[in-house]
C-alpha cells in the first residue's frame, strides 16, 4: 500500500527582483563613476647658453652646481643637502658672490630646493646662470 507522501517544497528564489536590484546597483555604479584620466606631462627643458643672449661675468665667483644624478657641489666640494642653508650663509657673511651651474637634466624639485636654499641665505634671485648639456661633455 502506497501511502500520499506530500512533496516538500523547493525553496524558490524570487529571481525577478534580484535581476532588478542588480540592474538598480549597475545603473548606480556607472552613473557614479569616474573613468581614469590620462594625465598629461609636461616636458621641460632648460635653455643651454646657445640658446639666450648670454653677458660676459667679470668679478670672481664661487660656482654651486647642480648635477643630473642630485650631486650638489660648491667650488669643487661636494655638499650634502642639508649641509646646504649653512654653507650658503658662511658665503653671503663673507661678501662672496655666487653662481649657479646645473646640468640640462637636473630634476625640477632639485632645482626648487636649492632656489629656496638660496632666498633663505640671502642671496638675490637672478643669479648668472650656466646650463651644461650633459651630452655634449660626455662626447667630447
Amino acid at each position: 500500500m502506497q501511502f500520499y507522501r506530500p512533496r516538500k517544497p523547493i525553496p524558490a528564489i524570487p529571481i525577478v527582483s534580484l535581476i532588478d536590484i542588480l540592474v538598480i546597483l549597475l545603473i548606480f555604479f556607472i552613473v557614479t563613476m569616474q573613468p581614469k584620466q590620462k594625465r598629461t606631462i609636461l616636458d621641460i627643458s632648460m635653455p643651454v647658453v646657445g640658446d639666450m643672449p648670454t653677458k660676459q661675468v667679470q668679478d670672481i665667483r664661487s660656482v654651486l652646481a647642480l648635477s643630473k644624478d642630485g650631486e650638489i657641489t660648491l667650488d669643487s666640494v661636494r655638499i650634502h643637502e642639508s649641509m646646504l642653508d649653512g654653507y650658503l650663509a658662511q658665503l653671503k657673511t663673507e661678501n662672496r658672490k655666487l653662481e649657479l651651474e646645473m646640468d640640462k637634466q637636473v630634476r625640477l624639485e632639485q632645482m626648487i630646493m636649492v632656489s629656496e636654499a638660496l632666498t633663505r641665505a640671502g642671496f638675490e634671485s637672478n643669479l648668472p646662470t650656466r646650463v651644461r648639456d650633459s651630452k655634449q661633455q660626455t662626447d667630447s
